[in-house]
């Protein structure tokens, strides 16, 4: 059983809507202790959760107060959504905008501030983790990568925004991973047996490599793929482990071009790993940019799926 400040923070809706709603409307009809204080099951809640979704597309309470739990599911179930997230294109692209004008002008409040303001927009159900990172987050972490790699005089700066970045994905990441958690623990394939294992997902150590390893998680998630994120460095140890201890053989290595070293750091992992390991595991690796000695390695390997860019990653997951 849930209080109604629980209610509130789970549902989006305010404790005096939702006060007001119950008295008006008989939305949901709660508990009461001995001294008349709410508890509220998880019927009440998943209701609320309806009953404000469609009221966000401008239905009126008065209406929708009405109906079953069955006729809310049938008519959430038939909007599209944009009648779901009607602000969520602009909300982001506001976001995006000013993201870029704060970077741009080196301004570090309002960077944080919009940061801030991008979690509460999540609590209200403006727009969806999906769309914050493919639309907001990752479009803005490669405008400050082309600054930094253009522009020397930025870099200092470049290195707090990356930080910025960083902690704020991890928040994230620990959101999507309990969706997944809610929403994927309990179910088994039709032959009875569980879901595939994690993914191994690491860097090879560049400075942007634990931005991208978040990233990746993240978008493992999104897909309904378990990860797991084991930092900036991956090693032939870590690797070992994970494939002596985890059903899943597949491993996800993050790196960038860097002009001192010559070969992506993913080939000297696997150098170092014994053969028969080498042949348990299935690699791909995520690189934003290589050279011809580079391009010509990972042609000749048969052991590594090669990735540009984020958004193949989902093509990656998805397969």
């Amino acid at each position: 059983m849930y209080t109604i400040k629980n209610v509130s923070m789970i549902t989006g809706i305010g404790v005096h809507t939702l006060r007001a709603w119950e008295k008006r409307y008989a939305v949901v009809i709660p508990e009461r202790s001995s001294t008349g204080r709410r508890f509220y099951s998880e019927a009440n809640i998943e209701k609320l959760k309806l009953i404000s979704t469609l009221n966000k597309t401008g239905e009126q309470i008065s209406q929708i107060a009405k109906l079953s739990l069955e006729e809310l599911k049938e008519q959430v179930g038939s909007l599209s959504e944009k009648d779901l997230y009607p602000e969520e294109d602009n909300k982001l692209e506001t976001s995006l905008f000013i993201l870029k004008q704060a970077f741009s002008l080196q301004v570090q409040d309002v960077l944080f501030h919009e940061f801030e303001n991008m979690n509460e927009e999540l609590k209200r159900n403006t727009y969806r983790l999906k769309s914050l990172v493919n639309k907001l987050i990752v479009p803005f972490y490669e405008h400050v990568i082309l600054v930094d790699e253009e522009n020397i005089n930025m870099r200092p700066f470049c290195r707090t925004v990356y930080s910025l970045i960083a902690s704020n994905l991890k928040t994230v990441l620990a959101q999507v991973i309990d969706q997944y958690m809610a929403q994927e623990s309990s179910v088994v394939n039709f032959d009875g047996v569980g879901k595939d294992g994690p993914i191994l997902v690491g860097s090879a150590g560049t400075v942007k490599g634990e931005i991208d390893s978040l990233i990746v998680c993240i978008k493992s998630y999104l897909n309904g793929k378990e990860a797991l994120y084991i930092g900036s460095l991956v090693d032939k140890d870590m690797i070992s482990e994970f494939i002596d201890n985890m059903s899943s053989k597949k491993v996800v290595i993050t790196d960038r071009y860097v002009s001192f070293r010559a070969h992506p750091r993913l080939f000297d992992v696997m150098k170092e790993l014994p053969s028969e390991k080498l042949q348990e595991v299935e690699f791909a690796v995520l690189l934003h940019r290589l050279n011809e000695m580079q391009r010509m390695e990972f042609e000749n390997s048969d052991k590594v799926e090669v990735l540009r860019s984020f958004d193949s990653m989902d093509h990656y997951f998805a397969s």
